[in-house]
């Protein structure tokens, strides 16, 4: 059933906002590079969505 986890109740919304903040820290993979290397990185995925 959707909503259920293995404990057979629906998590409540700070569950699922804990969950969602740690992905979004598990996605950050910029520790340990550099500031110039963030930015160009962060240019070029922004360039690479105009697409047009």
């Amino acid at each position: 059933m959707p909503g259920d986890n293995d404990q057979g109740y629906s998590e409540t919304r700070q569950e699922r906002r804990e969950k969602k903040r740690q992905a979004q820290k598990n996605r950050m993979t910029h520790h340990g590079k550099s500031i110039a290397l963030i930015y160009r990185q962060s240019v070029e995925k922004r360039a690479g969505k105009k697409g047009k």
